[in-house]
């Protein structure tokens, strides 16, 4: 229940060093760099040449290359995208390769270019084809309607004398429009064809130029214009034809243009490789520019875990002499990243406070005392043994399956354990897919007795509430505001345990009982009435603020009620599960195949059911925390630590052996 102690870092050494140094620093990952601002005698590294030695290239050929692997990742997608499922698209999908493996393959900048050269080749000659096809296809659907002109193409500009227009009238206007074409132009012929069987009939208009405008200006009036066929050869039936042998060449030398690019689908790894390489070269070229120096010293500075200093010294005095090491604590109006410590058995844990947001430096972290309470409280909104079991399989075989890091693992790893959680309350409860095994409970079946599931419950929200007051007390009085933690925390718990004691005895009919919580709720109500208003000097106002403060008592009440969605959720699972058994067990009264169609309902029923009431569970059960139990003592606000390391894109560096 910690928040890890930093350490501001700060690593003097010679310019000469600089480019070893920052790759130390990027391999060994346990130091957040931090700009350093120095008003006097700042210079800035821009001469460094890491990359040029390890590269051979200058950093605009750098970006550059960058920018062609990149060219080369969306081209190959465009015939083979890696399809991701949701668990690999959360945990990163990225390739996992040895350190050396990568190192190898990220070192062929040379075979990367290459590759672009003929990606690039490839999209060009493509998109020839893609733009010749839609050109002709536009031709093609240009001459369609006029297929039965047997005049070539070149001819129908006409001449001086006669003029000849292409247009296509409304078939449903047809008639009328060719009458009163007749009439305004009666030395005009009009030459119609076949509509086939769409909207439009094309007539050839045949005139003579002088009364070409006449023509015109009718059609105009109802919208329409001359027809322009493209410049072809022959007639537009042979037009056609040529259009069509061009476009089945034109498919052939797509689908080989698209061979070759999917025969480069082979290098992808290797250019995954190259581009992360080179992105890892780029962070440290960008560091080193950012470095304030001296003509013959640097200085980076940045914040580590107090634990990962002897790691660090090892790793760069190993390398290099001629470095200063200085480590101390965040002054006070500095502001440390946030890491959580923990127990290795809590450390999964901490995804529920991760997605939640990091505490502020120097306050609490919640996630060991939040892992019983999220523990059980998942148990009991899943509350099946048979789903809990084969939750903990699915998600370790996918822990062992999808290499995952950070949060993501801890997050697979959390509802592994969670899934022992939903075993214990189904084995308690007497549930194991709902009621299908008959099995018989070894305390309680919810089913059976809800108000003692309903009591359970609220005594388990109870006893958070009084860890989230205690949690707060004890950070008040580690702080030193020992008032506080009497006064602000501590007077709420005889209030508190008086009033469910007065709740309890009203019900059990018990006098002793109420005696107690009657005394209990005095002290208390006193207690908060005389020092919740302590803020104010007129003492009119203090008693007030006091009174009122008792009415926040309406707020633990309701915290308390909110723990009923545990007995709602548990109940709404095992009643699925009991319909599905139901529904699934009439089958049998088919003979001989009755069974097919039963197994068929139950894995159908009882994995929906598990997949639905799993991600109910996992919210409500955070919903808890958050809500209920982190506002108590909870204060946000904290960053999250980020090291310099190797943060790739494309490639998960691992151990040898791990790939």
């Amino acid at each position: 229940m910690a928040i890890a102690k930093m350490k501001k870092v700060s690593l003097v050494a010679p310019v000469s060093c600089a480019d070893g140094i920052i790759g130390v620093l990027q391999d060994v990952g346990v130091v957040e760099i931090e700009k350093t601002e120095i008003e006097s005698q700042e210079y800035s590294l821009c001469d460094l040449s890491e990359v040029l030695a390890e590269l051979g290239t200058k950093q605009e050929e750098l970006s550059r290359a960058l920018t062609e692997l990149k060219f080369c990742i969306d081209f190959l997608d465009r015939f083979e995208r890696i399809k991701k499922n949701i668990i690999e698209q959360f945990a990163g999908g990225k390739v996992y390769l040895p350190n050396s493996t990568f190192d190898d393959l990220g070192s062929k900048v040379e075979e990367g270019h290459r590759i672009y050269e003929e990606c690039r080749r490839l999209d060009e000659e493509l998109s020839k084809r893609s733009t010749e096809e839609s050109r002709l296809l536009d031709n093609h659907n240009q001459l369609s309607a006029w297929e039965w002109l047997d005049i070539p193409v070149p001819e129908l500009a006409g001449s001086k004398q006669i003029s000849v227009d292409l247009y296509e009238i409304s078939s449903r206007f047809y008639e009328d429009i060719m009458a009163e074409l007749n009439e305004s132009c009666p030395r005009t012929y009009f030459a119609p064809g076949p509509s086939s069987g769409t909207r439009y009939i094309p007539v050839v208009a045949i005139s003579l130029s002088e009364d070409r405008d006449k023509v015109r200006q009718v059609l105009s009036a109802h919208n329409i214009v001359p027809q322009l066929l493209p410049e072809v050869q022959g007639t537009p039936a042979d037009a056609m034809r040529r259009i069509e042998d061009r476009l089945s060449a034109i498919d052939k030398e797509i689908e080989d243009l698209t061979e070759q690019a999917k025969g480069l689908l082979k290098e992808r790894v290797k250019i995954y490789s190259i581009y992360d390489h080179l992105s890892l070269a780029l962070d440290r070229k960008t560091l080193a520019s950012e470095c304030p120096a001296t003509r013959t010293a640097f200085l980076i500075e940045g914040w580590a875990r107090e634990d990962a200093l002897p790691e660090l010294e090892k790793a760069v005095r190993s390398e290099y002499d001629l470095v200063h090491i200085e480590a101390r604590d965040p002054l006070d109006d500095e502001n440390p990243p946030v890491t959580l410590d923990n127990p290795a058995f809590a450390t999964p844990f901490e995804a529920v406070t991760e997605i939640y947001g990091m505490p502020r430096p120097g306050t609490i972290d919640p996630s060991f005392a939040s892992m019983p309470f999220f523990f059980i409280f998942f148990g009991m909104a899943l509350g099946d043994a048979g789903y809990g079991v084969i939750l903990s399989i699915v998600c370790l075989l996918l822990l062992k399956k999808i290499k995952m890091a950070g949060t993501a693992k801890k997050l697979f790893t959390m509802m592994a354990i969670c899934g022992a959680a939903c075993v214990l309350v189904g084995a308690v409860t007497g549930s194991w897919f709902g009621d299908l095994f008959g099995i018989a409970p070894l305390w309680f079946s919810p089913l059976d007795n809800p108000l003692l599931m309903l009591g359970v419950s609220f005594a388990l929200g109870l006893v958070q509430i009084y860890v989230g007051l205690g949690i707060k007390l004890y950070y008040n009085v580690k702080q030193g505001n020992l008032k506080e933690a009497i006064f602000d925390q501590g007077l709420w718990y005889p209030f508190l345990t008086g009033f469910i004691l007065l709740i309890g005895a009203s019900a059990l009919g018990n006098p002793v009982m109420s005696e107690v919580g009657k005394w209990l709720a005095i002290l208390g109500a006193v207690g908060l009435i005389l020092t919740q208003g302590r803020a104010h000097k007129n003492i009119i106002m203090r008693l007030g603020a006091g009174i009122l403060s008792l009415y926040d008592l309406t707020g633990y009440v309701s915290d308390i009620l909110s723990y009923s969605r545990l007995l709602a959720l548990g109940l709404a699972s095992s009643v699925i599960a009991m319909v599905v058994n139901d529904m699934a067990k009439r089958f049998l009264s088919i003979r001989f195949v009755g069974w097919i169609p039963m197994l068929m309902l139950l894995v159908i029923g009882h994995v929906f059911n598990l997949a639905i009431n799993v991600i109910g569970s996992y919210v409500h059960s955070s919903r808890l925390q958050y809500v209920e139990f982190y506002g108590k003592f909870f204060e946000g606000g904290g960053r999250r630590f980020r090291p310099f390391s190797k943060k790739t894109k494309y490639i998960e560096i691992v151990e040898e052996g791990e790939a």
